[in-house]
This record gives C-alpha cells, sequence and structure tokens, in this order.
C-alpha cells in the first residue's frame, strides 16, 4: 500500500497495473493536494528504495516528449525534507505553463520542468531547415519549370499577335499606297487647270479694284456724311455684278486654291500615315525575328508601359479608315470642281456698262446735292456769325446797364447806413424816407438779380451760337470733303474702268 502510495501513476506506472483510462494531467498552477507525501511533516519511515522507471513499448526515447509527461511542477514536490527550500506557488511569464516560481536555495536554481526539457530537445533535433530548404528546392524547380513552359506560351501568343498586326499593316499599307497614288495624279492635273483659269481671271481683277476703291474711297468721308445714298448703292450693286461675272472665274479660282491646299494637306496626311505604317511594319517584323538568342537584346528599363501617345485598337482601326475615305472624299470633291470648270461664262460686259452708268448717274446726284447743301449751310453761318455778334453787343449792354444799377444800389446803402448809425436816440425813427430807402434798397436788389439772369441766358445763347457755328463749319467741311471724293477722286479713278470691247477682247 506504501509503495503504491509513493508511486507515481502518471509518470512511472506499474507493470502489474494496466491503466485503462486516459490519465489526467494538472493544470499549471494547481496544487495535487494529499497525494504529496512531502506536503506534511517529516515522519521517520517514509523514505523508500528507488524504482526503475517503466517505458511502454513504442515509447520515444527517454530525451524526447513522453505520453505520461505533465506540464505541472508541483509532482516535484516541495517540503521540509529534500533539496527544495520552502516556497510559494505564482505564476511567472518565464517557466510557461509550469506556473511554477523558480525556487532558489543554496545549491541550485530550478525554473523548467522535465517535461519542458524534453520538448525543449524534440525542438532543437527537429530539422525544420533542412526540409524546408528540401521542400524550397522542390517546389522553386516546379515553379521554374512553370513559369519557363508559360514564358513560352506567352511568346508564341505573342508571335501570333504580331503575325496577325503584320497582315494587317501590310493590307493598310497597300490601300493607303493606291490612294496616294490617286490623290497624286488628281493634284496634277488640278494644278493644269488652275494655270488655265488665272489667265481667264486677271482681266476681270481691274473693274472689282476700281469698285472696292471707290467704296474705300467713300469711307474716307466724314461721319456726318457716312450714309448709304443710292451713289453707295450702286456702288455695291456694281461690286456685286463684277462678283457674278467673274464668279464662275475668280470665285472658282478661290475653290481651286483651297481645294489644291486640301489636297496637299490630304497628300501630306495619307504621306504621314504611309511613312508611319512603314516604320511600324519593320519595327514589328524586325521584333518577330526576335529570339532570345538573338544578340540584339538589351535592357530597357520603365517600357513595360503604356506610352503617353498610345491609342486603342479600334481607334486605330477606325483612323486608318477614316483617313483613306477622307483622302477619297477630297479628291471627288477636286473631280467635281474640275468639272465645273468647262461651265461657259456668261456675257456680263453689258450688264457691267449699264451699271457703271446708274453709278455714275448717282454719284453726280449726290455730288448735285451737296453743293446746294453746302452752299446753304455757307449761308446759315454768315446768319449765325451776325447773330453772335449781336448777342455780343447785348452782353455789353446788360454789363453796363448792371454797373449802373451796382452803382444806384451802393447810393441807397450809404444813405440807410447814414441814417441807421448817425442819428442819435429818438430821432433814429421809421419815418416815410426810411420806409422808401428799404424799398428802393429791395427794387435795386431785384433789378440787379434780373440783370444777372439775362446775362447768363444770353452768355448761354451766345454758347449755343457758337457751337452751332462749329457744327456749321464742321459741316461744311464735311460736304467740301465729300465732293472732293465723289466729284475728284472717284472721277479719276473710274476713268480706268474698263470698257465692255476690252472686257470681252479678255
Amino acid at each position: 500500500m506504501a509503495a503504491n502510495t509513493l508511486t507515481c501513476p502518471n509518470i512511472c506506472p506499474n507493470v502489474d497495473r494496466v491503466v485503462e483510462n486516459t490519465p489526467e494531467y494538472l493544470v499549471g498552477g494547481m496544487s495535487s493536494g494529499s497525494e504529496n507525501p512531502f506536503a506534511s511533516p517529516y515522519v521517520p519511515g517514509l523514505i523508500q528504495p528507488p524504482e526503475k522507471k517503466i517505458y511502454p513499448p513504442g515509447a520515444p526515447p527517454r530525451y524526447l516528449p513522453q505520453p505520461t509527461d505533465s506540464t505541472s511542477g508541483d509532482i516535484l514536490g516541495m517540503g521540509p525534507v529534500g533539496p527544495w527550500a520552502s516556497g510559494h506557488l505564482d505564476w511567472t511569464p518565464q517557466a510557461g505553463t509550469t506556473g511554477v516560481r523558480p525556487v532558489v536555495d543554496k545549491y541550485s536554481i530550478t525554473r523548467y520542468s522535465t517535461g519542458e526539457w524534453r520538448k525543449y530537445n524534440e525542438f532543437i533535433l527537429t530539422p525544420r531547415a533542412t526540409d524546408k530548404a528540401k521542400a524550397t528546392d522542390v517546389n522553386t524547380r516546379k515553379d521554374v519549370a512553370n513559369a519557363f513552359m508559360k514564358l513560352d506560351n506567352k511568346q508564341a501568343d505573342t508571335n501570333k499577335q504580331l503575325e496577325k498586326r503584320l497582315k494587317d499593316l501590310s493590307y493598310w499599307k497597300n490601300q493607303v499606297e493606291d490612294t496616294l497614288k490617286a490623290i497624286t495624279e488628281e493634284i496634277h492635273i488640278l494644278d493644269e487647270d488652275r494655270t488655265r483659269l488665272k489667265g481667264a481671271c486677271r482681266i476681270l481683277n481691274m473693274p472689282e479694284a476700281i469698285s472696292r476703291e471707290c467704296l474705300e474711297l467713300r469711307t474716307n468721308r466724314y461721319e456726318p456724311d457716312l450714309v448709304r445714298d443710292d451713289a453707295e448703292q450702286e456702288l455695291i450693286k456694281e461690286v456685286a455684278i463684277v462678283g457674278e461675272i467673274r464668279r464662275v472665274f475668280n470665285n472658282t479660282l478661290a475653290k481651286v486654291e483651297e481645294q489644291m491646299a486640301m489636297n496637299k494637306a490630304a497628300k501630306t496626311s495619307i504621306e504621314f500615315d504611309w511613312s508611319d505604317k512603314m516604320v511600324s511594319l519593320k519595327g514589328d517584323r524586325q521584333n518577330l525575328n526576335l529570339t532570345p538568342e538573338s544578340n540584339l537584346l538589351l535592357y530597357h528599363p520603365g517600357v513595360a508601359r503604356w506610352p503617353e501617345n498610345a491609342t486603342t485598337l479600334e481607334y486605330w482601326e477606325h483612323f486608318c479608315s477614316e483617313s483613306i475615305q477622307n483622302c477619297d472624299v477630297i479628291r471627288k470633291m477636286s473631280e467635281n470642281l474640275r468639272r465645273d470648270l468647262s461651265t461657259i461664262i456668261t456675257n456680263g460686259s453689258q450688264d457691267m456698262k449699264l451699271q457703271a452708268e446708274r453709278t455714275n448717274y448717282a454719284l453726280a446726284e449726290t455730288v448735285s446735292a451737296t453743293e446746294e447743301l453746302c452752299k446753304k449751310l455757307e449761308e446759315n453761318l454768315k446768319d449765325n456769325l451776325q447773330k453772335i455778334a449781336d448777342i455780343e453787343n447785348l452782353i455789353d449792354y446788360l454789363k453796363d446797364s448792371l454797373r449802373k444799377v451796382d452803382e444806384r444800389a451802393k447810393l441807397a446803402m450809404t444813405r440807410l447806413h447814414v441814417r441807421n448809425y448817425d442819428r442819435p436816440n429818438v430821432e433814429n425813427c421809421r419815418d416815410e424816407a426810411q420806409y422808401a430807402l428799404i424799398a428802393e434798397a429791395k427794387f435795386i436788389k431785384e433789378t440787379s438779380e434780373s440783370l444777372c439772369e439775362k446775362i447768363r441766358e444770353a452768355e448761354t445763347v451766345r454758347s449755343e451760337l457758337l457751337k452751332y457755328r462749329g457744327d456749321l463749319e464742321k459741316e461744311i467741311a464735311c460736304k467740301r470733303k465729300s465732293l472732293n471724293i465723289d466729284q475728284d477722286r472717284l472721277a479719276r479713278v473710274r476713268a480706268h474702268m474698263p470698257t465692255p470691247e476690252e472686257f470681252a477682247a479678255g
């Protein structure tokens, strides 16, 4: 019974006893209670001889963790007998799950349990780095093989895409070349027709230049005469008729110039497109011929990105088709314009002559009316000058009259001053003379104010007359300027108007 008491069933099981139930282990920090023989004071006869530890069959080596190991340190026992000093249980992070505070005496310091020592041995002996190296080697070789297989697949797919791209580029390059040849031929033909058209348009520049110069000269008139009179209307009609006559020539020439610029722009655009496609075709062919064994391979850091000017495939296809379509549209417009050059020109020389006569008649009417108006303005100016002289004489008369009234005001004030301050005591009374002087002073003041008001009115009238004089002089100068333009300068310019015979002769 004593032997059974001193034998730990969890660590050293007896061979005669078969443990059928699963052992229950103590949790760190819990006490085993009265099972510890050293929990009570020493009693003689308790010490037993050593017993050999028996391990179950198939147990790991003794330096490795055993199935019967416990994480509690209370099985070591602490009492009055043994190498352990008295102490008390406490929690400590250093002891892990033992729950035993290190006990220190004069012989040793205890920190870990036997189970912890065996677990540490297992941790040290486990070849973690070696297994990890083997696994890393196997996985790495497998990953590298998969990576190269994927790289080969990606490269094959890229080569297919490059071949497809080369076919598309070749197709569009041929289309662009055909369009470029057509627009170049159209430019040569249109240039020949333009040369012939310039000779026909040259003679029509003179009448239009004369009409436009007449209109430009009439814009130099002063502001009151900048009116849309009959002469102005006829000159505008003359320009319109000249434009109608030369519409087929000069306007068509402008259209030809514009069309030529459009043709050249279209040719330049299609040439740029062709050049870009040739460069791209050359680059893609070179890329398709490159292999990992090529000797022209270099590192180019930062190229695995979309360039700033990169476009989408849809836009590229749209641009290619639209570029060719735009060039074809411009070429068809040029062909239609060349067909319009063969249109017969209506003979408008008689209309030009009639319109020139209408313009000259309207200018003569305008000159006659302006001369009459200028004569009337000069008469009004003479009358205005006489009125100015009369009003200035009136102002001088009013000022002289005001000076006389001021003298009378001084007389009345002097009399009132003497009577107010020189008469003593009761003599300073309000007699009839005093009332008469005050009434006289009041009347003199009213008269003076009335004269001042009349002087102001006269000066206002004189200012208006002076302003009217300036307006008349300005109008006379304006009319003389208009007469000089319509009667002299326009006549000299219109003397160079070509006759119908000259126009018809070309």
